[in-house]
């Protein structure tokens, strides 16, 4: 069940990502490509945990090697954003606010993955099931939530490509 969240929190993240985009270049392309390689490659930790839960040691490792690659998919989100925010490939009609609320949205996980994999060394179980919070934290919908943050106030537009707006 945290590998499905994990991969339906990932492709709605990648969603709201390619919703905000003016266009795309060479490099996103392929850093999205990166992307989508660590979300194909969930199945075989989620395999290993599933083989290996309550064999105390293996158990360890394979929840280990499984909130690694969470992680990796996690850190490629922020990274393919961040990377489109740089490169000015955002819609320029783009609110500060709503760049700043995505950022925000894809940020936390990354810290959150990192103390749970310490943590699955020890207790693998509460783990697994910190690493499906992650996922249903992200599950909840963008939109929603800037909605309930933006309302009544004017949005400032970003700069376009040569700095209008």
């Amino acid at each position: 069940m945290a590998s499905f969240s994990t991969i339906g929190a990932a492709w709605l993240a990648h969603n709201a990502i390619i919703e905000y985009l003016d266009r795309a270049d060479a490099a996103f392309v392929r850093l999205n490509l990166l992307l989508l390689l660590i979300v194909s490659f969930l199945p075989f930790p989620t395999r290993l945990v599933a083989e290996y839960i309550h064999q105390d040691k293996a158990e360890r490792v394979a929840v280990t090697f499984f909130g690694i690659i969470l992680l990796l998919s996690s850190t490629m989100l922020l990274v393919l954003w961040k990377y489109a925010v740089r490169a000015r490939l955002v819609r320029p009609d783009l609110a500060d606010e709503e760049v700043e609320l995505l950022t925000q949205r894809l940020t936390p996980g990354l810290s959150a993955y990192v103390v749970l994999i310490v943590s699955g060394l020890f207790l693998p179980v509460i783990a697994v099931i910190g690493f499906l919070g992650i996922a249903l934290y992200y599950i909840i919908p963008f939109r929603r939530l800037s909605a309930g943050i933006l309302p009544g106030r004017r949005r400032r537009r970003r700069a376009g490509p040569r700095g209008e707006g």
